[in-house]
C-alpha cells in the first residue's frame, strides 16, 4: 500500500511498483466481470445524463425559449381577436381549398357552425351569382388560379345565394398565402354589401326626386317669366296713361292755383311712377332669368353719361338732406358698352345709397384701370349711411332680399335693384 501511494504521488520516484497486471485487476474489480470497463467518454456521458444540468447557459436557453413561446402565444391570441372582430368574413384555405380557419362573420354569411365548416371545401358553401354570369364556376377557377399562380382576384358585384334567405350582395377578394416563395393556400375575404347597396338605391331615388323637383321648378319659373314678359304691354300701357294724365292735371292745377288738387295729383303721379319702376324691375329680372335680355353695345361719352345720371338722381339724394360728390378722371372720354343698362345700374346703386343715408355724403368716382384682358372703367359709389353687417354682405345680391324685415318696412323697396345691377354688369363683362 505504501509503495502504491508513493507511485501515484510521483511518477518519477524510485521504489517498488505495483505490477501492471495487478493494477488492471484492481481497477476492474469495481465492475462486473462480464462488463468491460467504460471508456473516459462513456464515463462523461453517464455523468451528464444522470445529473440535471444547472449551468447558467442552459438556464438562459430555457428562459429565452419560454419567453419566446409566451410572446408567440400572446401574438397569436391578439391576431385571433383582431380577425374575430372583423365585420368582413375571412376564411383561410389550404392548397386543396379546404377551410383551415374562419371568423364569426364568415360563419354568419356562409351559414352553419364552425365545427361543421372547418376542414370542409369552401366552394360547395360559396354559391355566388353575378350580373349575366355563373360566378360559381368563376369562383372555382379563381381559387385554382390563386393557389397555382399566386394571383389576387376580386368579385365586386356578386350575390351570395343561400336556401334559407334572399340573395345577399357581397364583395369578395381572394389572395394567396405565400411561404418560402411557394403558395401554401389562400385567404378568402368577403363583405356584406347590403347596407351599401341600400344606400346606393336611396341615393338614386333621392337624386331622381331632386331632378324631378328641379325640372318642375324650372318649368314653373319659365312659365312665370313667359307670363310676365307677355304681360309687359298690358301692365305698362295703363300706368303710362295714368302718369301722362297726372302730369297734365298737375300743370292745369298749378296754372289755376288749385293747390289741394295739385298735391293730391302729385301723390298719384309718384305712386304710378313707383309702380311702373317696380314693374320694370320685375320684368327685367324675368327677362334675365329667361335669357331674353338683349345687350346693345355702342360707343358713348362717359362724362355725358355721368351728367345724365346726376340729373336724375340729384333730387332723390337731396330729399334725404344728402350731398352728392362726383369725381371723374379727366383722362376718361369714351367707352363701348350698353349705355342704358349702365345708366340703370348706376342709378340703382346711387338710389340705394340715398335710401340708407340721411344728412350725409354720397360719392361717385369714375377712374380707369387695365390688366391683361384690356382697359376697364371703374365706377365706385360710397356713402356715409347705416352700412350693413358683414355676415349679410353675401345676401346683398339675392332677389327680393334685404337685411331684415324692418329694413323693408322703414326704407321701402323690393330688393331687386342690386340683383338687376349685378346681372347687367356681368352681361357687360364686368362685376359688382
Amino acid at each position: 500500500m505504501t509503495s502504491t501511494r508513493r507511485w501515484r504521488g510521483s511518477s518519477g520516484a524510485s521504489g517498488s511498483r505495483t505490477p501492471r497486471s495487478r493494477r488492471r485487476r484492481r481497477r476492474g474489480a469495481a465492475y462486473s466481470r462480464s462488463s468491460p470497463a467504460p471508456t473516459r467518454a462513456a464515463r462523461r456521458t453517464a455523468t451528464s445524463s444522470s445529473a440535471p444540468s444547472t449551468s447558467p447557459r442552459a438556464r438562459w436557453r430555457s428562459s429565452t425559449r419560454a419567453s419566446a413561446e409566451t410572446r408567440v402565444a400572446a401574438e397569436r391570441d391578439r391576431l385571433s381577436s383582431i380577425v374575430e372582430a372583423l365585420d368582413d368574413g375571412l376564411c383561410v384555405l389550404d392548397r386543396e381549398g379546404l377551410i383551415e380557419g374562419l371568423n364569426s362573420a364568415a360563419i354568419r354569411l356562409l351559414g352553419g357552425t364552425r365545427e361543421a365548416l372547418l376542414g370542409q371545401a369552401l366552394l360547395p358553401h360559396l354559391r355566388l351569382r353575378g350580373e349575366g354570369a355563373d360566378e360559381v364556376c368563376e369562383a372555382s377557377a379563381a381559387l385554382e388560379a390563386v393557389i397555382r399562380h399566386g394571383h389576387s382576384l376580386r368579385f365586386d358585384s356578386s350575390e351570395l345565394l343561400r336556401d334559407d334567405r334572399p340573395p345577399q350582395p357581397v364583395s369578395c377578394a381572394l389572395s394567396p398565402l405565400i411561404a418560402n416563395e411557394a403558395t401554401t393556400g389562400a385567404v378568402f375575404l368577403f363583405r356584406d354589401m347590403s347596407a351599401v347597396r341600400q344606400s346606393e338605391r336611396d341615393l338614386r331615388h333621392l337624386a331622381e326626386a331632386l331632378r324631378s323637383a328641379r325640372d318642375r321648378a324650372l318649368d314653373a319659373n319659365r312659365a312665370k317669366s313667359a307670363f310676365l314678359a307677355n304681360m309687359s304691354h298690358e301692365l305698362r300701357t295703363p300706368l303710362n296713361a295714368i302718369i301722362g294724365y297726372s302730369e297734365l292735371i298737375g300743370e292745369e292745377a298749378d296754372e289755376q292755383g288749385l293747390r289741394m288738387i295739385a298735391e293730391d295729383n302729385k301723390r298719384i303721379h309718384q305712386a304710378a311712377t313707383h309702380l311702373l319702376q317696380l314693374i320694370n324691375d320685375i320684368l327685367d329680372v324675368s327677362k334675365i332669368e329667361a335669357g331674353k335680355m338683349q345687350v346693345e353695345l355702342l360707343r358713348f361719352s362717359v362724362p355725358e353719361l355721368i351728367e345724365a345720371v346726376v340729373a336724375v338722381i340729384e333730387p332723390v339724394i337731396a330729399k334725404g338732406s344728402n350731398y352728392l360728390r362726383v369725381r371723374v378722371d379727366p383722362a376718361i372720354d369714351e367707352m363701348v358698352s350698353d349705355r342704358l343698362k349702365l345708366k340703370q345700374s348706376l342709378f340703382n346703386l346711387l338710389s340705394n345709397a340715398a335710401k340708407f343715408t340721411h344728412d350725409g355724403t354720397i360719392t361717385l368716382e369714375v377712374s380707369e384701370a387695365s390688366d391683361a384682358r384690356g382697359s376697364w372703367v371703374l365706377f365706385a359709389i360710397t356713402d356715409t349711411g347705416i352700412g350693413i353687417a358683414e355676415e349679410r354682405i353675401a345676401d346683398l345680391f339675392g332677389a327680393f332680399t334685404q337685411a331684415d324685415v324692418s329694413t323693408s318696412r322703414e326704407y321701402g323697396g323690393t330688393g331687386l335693384g342690386l340683383t338687376i345691377t349685378r346681372e347687367f354688369c356681368r352681361m357687360l363683362g364686368g362685376e359688382v
